[in-house]
This record gives structure tokens, sequence and C-alpha cells, in this order.
């Protein structure tokens, strides 16, 4: 068994109202990439977030008192700690140099997820309003094309609580569960699984990662072509990433 990572060159720098369904499907053909039943293309966010409009100009931006405090004690600029208040529903802590918060998808991540790079300066994108809805209308566009069933995964990049170092993390799905349960299954020792999900979209998106980078890299589109998506593999409408978020009741972290 193998599993390739494609990294999808030359993809076009992407402007508001921009089609980028009709866009992924060319960068494909221009890769000379088809698509096949079970691959799985990786979309970093902030691609989503310019096509759709989701950009703020950080000058415009008026910041309120609340703001003001968090830029006093992060050091933070007021401005964008008013930009990352107005995604958000809930802030755990604040900090020098660090903002966790609640957003509106039930991510608790750095800034809520707004992204400061491989945008023009002086704006900012948060994080799609609707990534799975966004990630549904890609492989309905893809999967029609191509006469295919393909997975979608949208990315972002975020820290973890209990290790050092970001990795890419699926923020959207559509064609697959972002996790997989494995309980009720049995190891090689015949012993039954009792607590094992497997995050298998952040897996997905961590190993996109790999090639997107952080940087310059270029690379904002990856095909996983190969992997056996079958245990986590659905319809069109029936994943959403709101599986992956732990309920307060049982994050002992909070």
């Amino acid at each position: 068994m193998s599993i390739e990572i494609i990294g999808i060159e030359n993809f076009p720098i992407i402007k508001e109202d921009d089609n980028l369904p009709e866009i992924i499907y060319d960068s494909l053909l221009d890769n000379g990439i088809s698509l096949v039943d079970g691959d799985v293309l990786v979309l970093a966010e902030t691609v989503v977030s310019k096509a759709e409009g989701n950009i703020v100009r950080i000058s415009d931006v008026v910041a309120s008192d609340k703001a003001k405090v968090m830029s006093d004690i992060s050091g933070k600029d007021a401005r964008q700690c008013q930009i990352i208040l107005d995604n958000s529903v809930d802030v755990i802590r604040c900090q020098k140099d660090l903002i966790i918060t609640e957003t509106p998808h039930g991510f608790v991540c750095a800034n809520s997820g707004i992204d400061n790079s491989n945008c023009e300066v002086g704006f900012v994108t948060p994080l799609p309003v609707n990534p799975d809805l966004s990630a549904r209308m890609i492989k309905k566009f893809l999967d029609d094309k191509f006469d295919v069933d393909c997975k979608v995964v949208i990315s972002d990049t975020q820290g973890r609580a209990w290790r050092v170092g970001a990795i890419g993390v699926a923020v959207g799905v559509a064609g697959l569960h972002p996790v997989t349960d494995f309980r009720g299954c049995h190891d090689l020792y015949g012993q039954e699984l009792m607590s094992t999900i497997e995050g298998t979209g952040d897996e997905l998106a961590s190993a996109a990662s790999l090639l997107m980078g952080q940087s310059d890299n270029g690379i904002c589109l990856v095909l996983i072509r190969g992997y056996d998506s079958g245990l986590s593999s659905c319809g069109l409408d029936d994943a959403s990433i709101s599986e992956v978020v732990r309920d307060n009741e049982h994050d002992a972290f909070r």
C-alpha cells in the first residue's frame, strides 16, 4: 500500500469573487491530473476566504475598549485584537504574545484563526464562514467534471495544546468524516478498542501541509491519492467539521 502526496503547482493568486471550483479544475488539468475515485484534495483556507470575500482591511477597523485592553495585555495591534474579537464567541486566554479564542465554528485556536500571511500587506483573512459548505461546493463541481467521488478537506495551520509546533488541521470537509471511530474493533492481540477515535481529517491536512509549507512555498492545493477512506467516506452532505469539536462537558482543559 502506498500514498501519493502531490502539490498542485502554478495555482493562481485568488481574488474576491473568483470561481474557485473552476480554478481548481483548470489547475489540476494544467498539472496533467484527472481525478479518480477516492482522491482527496486539501485546500488552504486562506484561498477559500479570499474567493468568498472574507478579507478585512486592518486600517478600516475601529478598536473597542475591550480590544484596547487585550492589546495592552498581549502586545498585539488593537485593531487586530478587534478582528480577533469579531471572529470569536469566547476569549479563552489573553496574555503576552498570545490570544486563544473559540471561533463560531467551535475551534479553540490562536487569534480566532485570523491569517496575516499570504494576503496583501494591510489585510487579514478570517477563516471561511462556512467551510463545510465551501468544501461541498468544490466537491460537487469536481465530481461532476471528472465523474468521480472525490473528497475535499479545507485546511488551516494551528498549534496544539499539548505539544510545541503548528500542524495542518481540517477546518472543513466534504465526502468524508473528519474522524474515524475504531471503537469496537480489535487490535492485533484481539483486544477490543474502547476509546480509539482517529482524527483522519487532521491527518490528511497535516500530510498536505508537508508540501504546503508555512512561508513562500506557493502550494495551496494538494492531492492525496491512495488513501483508503472506506471507513470515513460518506455522501456530499453527511459530514461536518463539528464532529471534531470537543464539547465543554468533556473538555478537561477549560
